[in-house]
């Protein structure tokens, strides 16, 4: 299955960014590649579940691309794959200071989502998650599923 948004890996983890067309999900992959993430894929994403997990790459006709909005299309190493442990939506504001977790669920598996529009440090947030440097913790105290990007 394909849908429409971004994903970025860092080196244990990877990020699916959703959003409208024109919401950032370029500009957001673009900021974290310069902080060393890798791209997997831009504007479509092929999602595939494999051993509990989901599985991202990029469509043939796509992979290497970004769009570099306002001067045209670049062409980038992209990471081949990555399976996904977050989603960033960016169309969703946050309900408040400390808003409850969500999720987004695809194919009977469920990632933690976070509510990206409007959130100053999201790309600063999103660097730390892929290199494993920060849990979110859900109101319970619990930490939330690391995943894998290999």
């Amino acid at each position: 299955m394909t849908v429409h948004g971004t994903v970025i890996a860092g080196p244990h983890r990877a990020v699916l960014i959703v959003g409208a067309a024109g919401s950032g999900k370029s500009t957001l992959a673009l900021d974290l590649m310069a902080r060393g993430a890798r791209l997997v894929a831009d504007d479509r994403v092929r999602i595939e579940p494999r051993d509990g997990q989901l599985i991202a790459s990029a469509p043939d006709t796509l992979r290497g691309l970004v769009e570099l909005r306002g001067i045209g299309i670049g062409r980038v190493i992209p990471r081949p794959y990555a399976a996904l442990s977050l989603v960033v939506d960016l169309d969703a504001t946050p309900d408040g200071r400390q808003p409850d977790p969500l999720t987004w669920h695809h194919r009977g598996i469920t990632l933690r989502r976070i509510a990206g529009r409007s959130v100053l440090q999201l790309c600063s947030v999103i660097e730390l998650w892929l290199r494993d440097e920060i849990e979110l913790i859900d109101e319970g105290g619990r930490e939330h599923d690391k995943g894998d990007s290999r």
